[in-house]
């Protein structure tokens, strides 16, 4: 049973809560900003917050401000972040109210916030995932029994991103509570026009899954509940669903007012259940002081009214801080370890690999390998990650469902713990369903907190057609991924590469995506045997955004002015390679090896050498990355060309075919590159 004190505290902050929604109500034009407040919410939001302490995991939703002052955060912190202040303890400006993130130590932890709705249910149960197993493996980055609540609003329980965190919470039986504040709006959506069921029905599908529904208008009962599942939790380290039944009394957001939608009817009904009045009662019931609880409600007033009159006052962000913390900075930054090594047996990229992430499964206890059937019983469907489960151990790597959506985002929470995930989306095409993941979570996470939560995982994605693969088997993504800013994105071309690569993407402590080229994993492809090279030492590394000369040109067709330069990677090495054997050494290739961060540098100064230069790419080339370089490179290098930036990439269909010859009649080949090369060169 809830005690004085816990009651009186609550009172308090529900006071600042309330006072604080009415304060931003009466100044809409200073409280410029998009927001949303508790009301309606709070009781259930700070019986959640009172229960939870350090060493424990939050990841609240947008409308958890009163759970925010439940766990200590200020009204002051709070109206920073309100109005986008300088100070605003959370992103300095840059992000919405009430989307905390938090890593201090006095506080439960609190990793990057979004506003897509639902889409916080993945990284916080890879929060959950990664305590397991850092505990399982005895480690000490995790202390005492700490338990995770991810916080969501009722019409989120219908994407379907919810339902494969909800999967595998059940299945690894992870410590985690999914809050669920039912107020049965979704925006202007009522929930009998959007769902079939509430949260409490639909979860009951989740097998292993306990759950428990509780009128979250009522302080003392939300306590109660709360206060037993988390203890449960915290004890038996199974998951749990609070679905709370709650009103809403204020905006949907500020934007998006109630009376735009709701009847005077249905707002009264809400009114019926506000948690404020029930509260102020049950303090009168148990015998305090009406004088004492209107003292709480004028030091509620007096608080908001100076702290937000302070946060008007306090400054605005520095413009020229805008470009901060896109990335943290990365240890490697120089070429380290043997190339090739005397007497080293070549290997072939997928086995590189495989031996590159052997290494750091050995180094590193951290490390856990996971996506779809890379696990023991077939280790990747090429064979990328065969023996290392047996090795290491089904904790460590392991297969999922078909979950490109929670291979990608979990990785976001495990990282966020201390584990170093290292996942793969089993091909290019597939990756798309991973995206909301991947742009919204991982990619705006490391800007959107300063700094405070980089993600560094490396996600392996194999591309590209190798003969007959088909149009959901063949596709190159490039171009999609480095519309999002925020990850890099790397190319290797050969073993030695994809070794040094893998290893300082590892390193790098953001998002790294690694695009492995499948015709090249084994050769197979003719005119590709080059792809294989002696086996790096095992601390061979390369830094990300340092690209290669993998032929040179004669200096003498140079002096003449009919040489050129050939700007490529992956399977276009090998066609570049093969073209320039029609003519007399005046041809350089470049190997990019790194599309993000690109090494400028370099192509710049070997395009202004030449004068003349051919961007070569698998993917279709309209609006692809590849033109994106030309017209940077024809800027830049403009006074020196002796001929327009030339680009060919694939024909410009949807998919690749599957029938062989057609395939060969959308890529690029050798002979197609060296009539563009023998064009350029004769202008």
């Amino acid at each position: 049973m809830t005690d004085s004190n816990h009651l009186r505290k609550a009172f308090q902050l529900m006071a600042l809560a309330k006072t604080m929604a009415e304060t931003y109500e009466a100044n809409r034009s200073t409280c410029k900003y998009v927001h949303s407040t508790s009301r309606g919410h709070e009781a259930i939001q700070l019986a959640a917050a009172l229960q939870l302490i350090p060493e424990d995991f939050v990841s609240p939703y947008y409308r958890d401000e009163s759970l925010l002052l439940g766990l200590g955060f200020t009204p002051y912190q709070l109206m920073l972040q309100l109005l986008a202040k300088k100070d605003d303890i959370f992103s300095g400006g840059r992000e919405y109210y009430a989307h905390p993130n938090y890593k201090q130590g006095d506080k439960p932890t609190i990793i990057h916030q979004s506003s897509a709705t639902g889409m916080q249910a993945i990284p916080t149960t890879g929060i959950a995932h990664g305590i397991q197993y850092l505990t399982g493996i005895g480690s000490t980055i995790v202390g005492g029994s700490p338990i995770v609540i991810c916080s969501m609003g009722d019409a989120s329980l219908t994407e379907g991103e919810v339902s494969e965190a909800l999967q595998f919470a059940v299945l690894k039986q992870l410590p985690i509570i999914y809050l669920v504040q039912d107020n049965n709006w979704g925006i202007s959506v009522r929930a009998d026009e959007a769902r079939a069921m509430d949260a409490f029905e639909y979860v009951a599908g989740f097998k292993g899954m306990n759950r428990i529904q509780v009128d979250g208008s009522d302080f003392v009962a939300s306590w109660e509940v709360m206060k037993h599942v988390c203890d449960f939790v915290r004890k038996e380290r199974k998951p749990y669903m609070v679905h709370a039944q709650v009103p809403l009394l204020g905006h949907h957001t500020s934007g998006v007012r109630r009376e735009f939608y709701r009847s005077q009817q249905d707002l009264a009904k809400h009114q019926a259940n506000d948690p404020y009045p029930k509260l102020r009662s049950k303090l009168a019931e148990i015998g305090i002081l009406e004088d004492e609880i209107a003292q709480i409600e004028k030091d509620a007033a007096t608080t908001i009214a100076n702290d937000f009159a302070r946060a008007i006052e306090a400054p605005e962000p520095d413009a020229s801080s805008v470009e901060e913390y896109i990335f943290v900075p990365t240890p490697v930054t120089e070429e380290k370890g043997i190339r090739s090594p005397e007497g080293a047996e070549k290997i072939m990229m997928v086995d590189a690999a495989l031996f590159a992430i052997r290494d750091l499964l050995e180094q590193h206890p951290e490390v856990v390998v996971y996506g779809e059937d890379v696990g023991i019983t077939l280790g990747g469907v090429f064979r990328e990650t065969a023996t290392l489960a047996d090795r290491f151990g089904q904790h460590r790597v392991f297969n999922t469902a078909i979950q490109e959506a929670y291979i990608v985002g979990s990785a976001a929470g495990m990282s966020a713990i201390g584990v170093r995930p290292i996942v793969e989306v089993q091909f290019g095409d597939y990756i798309y369903p991973a995206f909301n993941q991947l742009v919204t979570e991982i990619s705006k996470s490391c800007y959107l907190t300063r700094g405070k939560f980089p993600i560094p995982m490396v996600l392996r994605v194999p591309v590209g057609a190798y003969g007959g693969g088909g149009p959901y088997h063949s596709g190159c993504v490039e171009t999609t991924l480095l519309s999002i800013k925020g990850i890099k994105v790397v190319y290797p071309s050969n073993a030695a590469d994809m070794k040094g690569l893998i290893k300082a993407a590892f390193y790098d402590p953001n998002p790294v995506v690694m695009l492995e080229h499948k015709g090249l994993y084994w050769s197979k492809v003719p005119g590709t045997d080059e792809a294989k090279s002696p086996d790096p030492s095992r601390d061979y590394i390369i830094p990300l955004g340092k690209a290669t000369i993998v032929q040179t040109a004669d200096k003498t067709a140079m002096d003449k002015g009919i040489s050129c330069v050939v700007i490529t990677y992956g399977m276009g090495v090998y066609w570049a390679k093969a073209a320039s054997k029609q003519f007399n050494d005046q041809v350089e290739i470049i190997d990019l090896r790194t599309l993000y961060p690109l090494d400028e540098a370099l192509i710049f100064e070997r395009v202004k050498a030449h004068g003349r230069c051919l961007v070569l790419t698998e993917e279709q080339q309209n609006n692809s990355f590849a033109e994106a370089l030309a017209g940077r490179i024809s800027k830049e290098c403009f006074q020196y060309l002796d001929a327009p930036v030339d680009v060919i990439g694939a024909l410009n269909v949807p998919a690749i075919p599957m029938n062989i010859i057609l395939e060969k009649a959308v890529l690029p080949n050798p002979d197609k590159v060296a009539d563009r090369i023998k064009k350029l060169v004769e202008l």
